[in-house]
């Protein structure tokens, strides 16, 4: 791929993914031989590319994106501009997201993953937060990154069992060229970190919530603080603690459970829950690596590059932006 590419040197194939800032599309490299020929090309859309605060936010994740190098990240291969749209072009994951995964388990009445390999998904991202938190930037400064927006839409499975993270768009670090307002936090409403609702400090264990969540829906199938209204939703991640799992080993229920508290300081450090899960799969559950992951994602999969369903609008989550007691949603 040239150095500096032009989006004329992709043909998008397919949208697959639609942000309030931006697209993501499978692309194909023009003249390109063999599976590196598809790439996920991640552009601006073009009616906010001329709102400051939107492209510095993009510019923030293409700076970020340039600083990381982990299996479970999606590799960035270039990045560019034309006639004003900025684009990122990464590797292309071919799999499912979490979030298709068991919308298509659902209808093919198969219910949430078996807990062995929902532990092992949950561990691989937890590696991935333990390689985040502590990365410095080219100064050697901490970047204190926190990923805060951790839900099943954010975390792919592919075609050989790699787990990967995704969309670090909005992630917090320091040194961004832009920052979230006080008063204003911008998440998915029903998997935000009570503190984020409260407008208080983020910290490390606010990624130990999103991680819980997430496990916790993997293992239940349903996420466990969604509700009928923006109010009610809210309300339920202040307020509500989500039922036990159930069919898991009581250790692994006390230690999602744990890390869905209320109170930051209540929660377990990643550390902890990362010992926590390892010890869950090495406590007689069967063994569980990319293959058999693999199989998981195996039978709602075809070819490569052609997915089999349209967007699920109800799997878009609003981006609820808080301004004292008012509430906005984003679609």
């Amino acid at each position: 791929m040239p150095q500096g590419p032009s989006l004329n040197d992709f043909v998008l194939l397919k949208r697959l993914a639609l942000g309030a800032m931006s697209e993501v599309f499978l692309a194909e490299v023009k003249g390109g031989v063999g599976p590196d020929r598809l790439v996920a090309l991640k552009r601006m859309r073009p009616e906010v590319a001329g709102d400051d605060t939107w492209v510095r936010q993009f510019l923030d994740e293409a700076h970020l994106c340039t600083l990381l190098h982990h299996p479970a990240l999606a590799r960035l291969r270039a990045f560019g501009q034309q006639d004003g749209l900025l684009f990122l072009v990464f590797e292309y994951v071919h799999g499912l997201t979490l979030a298709q995964l068991l919308d298509a388990r659902r209808a093919a009445g198969r219910g949430p993953l078996p807990w062995p390999h929902a532990v092992r998904i949950a561990l691989t991202v937890a590696e991935c937060l333990a390689y985040l938190h502590p990365l410095r930037g080219r100064d050697g400064q901490p970047l204190g990154l926190i990923h805060r927006d951790l839900h099943p839409g954010n975390v792919m499975l592919s075609d050989t069992g790699a787990v990967k993270l995704l969309d670090l768009g909005i992630a917090r670090r320091a040194g961004r060229l832009t920052e979230t307002q006080p008063g204003q936090v911008k998440v998915r409403l029903e998997y935000a970190a009570p503190e984020q609702l409260r407008a208080e400090p983020l910290d490390a264990l606010t990624d130990v919530h999103g991680l819980a969540l997430t496990l916790h829906e993997l293992l239940t199938g349903e996420p466990p603080l969604r509700r009928d209204t923006p109010a009610a939703t809210m309300d339920a991640v202040l307020t509500e603690v989500p039922r036990k799992p159930g069919g898991v080993p009581a250790a692994l229920q006390k230690s999602v459970t744990a890390a869905l508290s209320k109170t930051p300081s209540k929660r377990p450090s990643l550390l902890e829950l990362r010992t926590a899960l390892d010890q869950s799969l090495r406590s007689g559950a069967p063994l569980v690596g990319m293959p058999e992951l693999a199989e998981l994602v195996a039978p709602f999969l075809p070819g490569a590059g052609r997915l089999p369903w349209e967007p699920d609008r109800s799997r878009e989550a609003a981006t609820a932006t808080l301004t004292g007691r008012s509430t906005r949603t984003k679609g």
